[in-house]
């Protein structure tokens, strides 16, 4: 028997918030996050998405990655600061199944995808 308690597949996709949580926080990810995506590029494995590197929208993306290892712990999240003040990526990443949650669920009005 494991002491380390039951353990979840890479392809569990269960967002560990309430609805009512799950609508707060979608409403403040439309408010405070993605209104700051320049680019969006597809990934083989997930999306990557580029924001301003000011310091404001710095802070905006490492909260936004705090939350959601809380909530939803199924993604792998990079963060890439470029070199010489260039611009901010947040990359989530997962299965095929994870993906697909991510493109249905955190898309950007207005911006597509660009493909690899």
């Amino acid at each position: 028997m494991s002491d380390e308690g039951p353990t979840v597949s890479d392809e569990t996709i269960a967002c560990l918030l309430s609805e009512r949580e799950l609508a707060e926080r979608s409403e403040i990810l439309a408010r405070c996050l993605f209104p700051g995506v320049d680019e969006i590029e597809e990934l083989a494995d997930g999306y990557a998405y580029r924001f301003p590197s000011d310091e404001v929208w710095t802070a905006n993306v490492l909260d936004f990655v705090a939350a959601e290892r809380r909530c939803c712990p199924f993604f792998t999240f990079e963060v890439v600061f470029t070199p010489h003040g260039g611009p901010l990526w947040l990359r989530l990443r997962g299965s095929d199944a994870i993906k697909a949650f991510v493109r249905d669920q955190l898309h950007v009005d207005g911006l597509v995808a660009v493909a690899p």
